[in-house]
C-alpha cells in the first residue's frame, strides 16, 4: 500500500489530475477510432457525416480536456481558461451535430427544416454564453436541452428500425447521468472523482451510439435523406 500510494504521489506530481487525464484519453482516442470506422461505411448520406464530426469534435474536447487536467492546476490562468472554453465549444459543436444526424432523418420536410434552424440557433446563443458566463451550467443545459430532444427523436416507436434506434436513444439518455453526476460531485475517492465517473458514463453513451449507427448503415431500410 505505501508503495502504491508513493506512486500515485509521484503520478500526480507530474500529471495534476491522472485519473481524469487517462480517462479524457480513452474518450478522445474512442472517439477518433468510430470517427475513421465510420468513414469506411460506404453509406452515402448526410446525416452519416454529422456523425463522423459529432465524434471528430467530440473527441477534439476530450483531448484538450486531457491537456487541461494534465497540465494546468484548477487555478484561473488565462492559458488554462483558453484551454476551457476551446474544449466547451468543440463539445458545442459535437451536440450540434449529433442534433444535425437526428434532425436530417426525420420524415416530414418542414419539421426537418424547423428542427435543423432551433439546432443551428441554440449553438449561436450557446458559443458567446459559455464566453459571457463562463459557467459549466451553461454547458449543462445546451447538453440536457440536446440530451431531450435527441431520446425523443430516436426513441423506438415501433417496430421499425427499433434495434438501431434503441441503442441510441438509450446511449443519448444515459449521458443524463452525467449531469447529475457533475451536480452532486459524487466521486469514490479523491483518485476517481466526479470527472472520472462521468467520462466512464460517456464512453459507455458513445459506444451504444455507435453501435446503433453501425447497425443502421447496415439495415436495408436505411433512410436515403440527401437534402
Amino acid at each position: 500500500m505505501p508503495i502504491l500510494f508513493d506512486f500515485s504521489l509521484n503520478i500526480s506530481s507530474l500529471i495534476y489530475e491522472p485519473v481524469t487525464t487517462l480517462t479524457d484519453l480513452l474518450l478522445a482516442f474512442s472517439c477518433f477510432y468510430f470517427f475513421f470506422s465510420i468513414q469506411k461505411i460506404e453509406v452515402n448520406v448526410i446525416f452519416i457525416s454529422h456523425w463522423q464530426k459529432f465524434f471528430l469534435f467530440l473527441g477534439v474536447s476530450t483531448m484538450l480536456g486531457a491537456i487541461a487536467h494534465s497540465i494546468f492546476e484548477r487555478e484561473k490562468s488565462t492559458v488554462y481558461d483558453s484551454v476551457w472554453i476551446s474544449m466547451q465549444i468543440f463539445a458545442g459543436l459535437s451536440i450540434f451535430y449529433a442534433q444535425a444526424a437526428a434532425f436530417r432523418q426525420l420524415k416530414n420536410p418542414k419539421h426537418r427544416s424547423l428542427f435543423l434552424s432551433l439546432s443551428l440557433a441554440q449553438l449561436l446563443i450557446f458559443i458567446p454564453s459559455i464566453f459571457y458566463f463562463f459557467d459549466f451550467r451553461v454547458v449543462a443545459l445546451n447538453s440536457f436541452i440536446a440530451l431531450v430532444q435527441l431520446v425523443i427523436v430516436f426513441f423506438p416507436k415501433n417496430f421499425e428500425n427499433w434495434v438501431y434506434k434503441a441503442y441510441i436513444s438509450f446511449g443519448f439518455f444515459i449521458s443524463f447521468l452525467t449531469v447529475y453526476v457533475h451536480n452532486q460531485k459524487l466521486s469514490f475517492s479523491k483518485w476517481f472523482n466526479h470527472n472520472d465517473i462521468s467520462h466512464l458514463i460517456m464512453y459507455l453513451s458513445i459506444l451504444l451510439i455507435f453501435r446503433g449507427i453501425k447497425y443502421q448503415c447496415k439495415s436495408d431500410n436505411i433512410l436515403q435523406t440527401n437534402n
